[in-house]
């Protein structure tokens, strides 16, 4: 009886899997006021994460690119169709993290998904989900 079970388990878990629907976010990043270092982006796919660690901690997904030109153009393949965020900086310095000045504020430039800005800190998870339910989704994020 156990080994039904089991077996029976394994298929609902392989056609679940197989019904799963997967997109494609293309993300075009521009805003820079340099090419200097490299460009971190973060997709995440709940509140919790978005909303905790700083923008160089990636939780679900997440990019390292350089910057080559004023535009830089991101792609998570394979993505489950859900609600998610975005976030990013421009680390012109290369050192892996959002550098702040004295008083705290982000002396790197940043952005967020839906072009969301937060009043004293960064933006929610609220304003800058989306929904990804299409097989590709185009999106645009200016770093400030």
């Amino acid at each position: 009886m156990k080994t039904w079970s089991l077996l029976a388990l394994l298929i609902a878990q392989t056609l679940s899997a197989q019904e799963m629907k997967l997109g494609t976010l293309i993300v075009l990043v521009e805003g820079f006021r340099s090419q200097e270092g490299q460009l971190k982006v973060s997709l995440e796919k709940s509140e919790a994460d978005f909303d905790s660690g700083p923008l160089h901690v990636s939780h679900y997904r997440g990019e390292t690119l350089p910057i080559t030109g004023d535009k830089v153009l991101v792609r998570f393949v394979d993505v489950p169709y859900g609600t998610y965020a975005i976030k990013t900086f421009h680390d012109a310095n290369g050192n892996g993290k959002l550098d702040t000045n004295l008083v705290g504020a982000p002396s790197e430039d940043y952005g967020f998904s839906n072009n969301a800005r937060g009043s004293f800190g960064p933006a929610k998870f609220k304003e800058a989900s989306f929904q990804l339910n299409a097989p590709e989704m185009n999106l645009s994020i200016r770093v400030k």
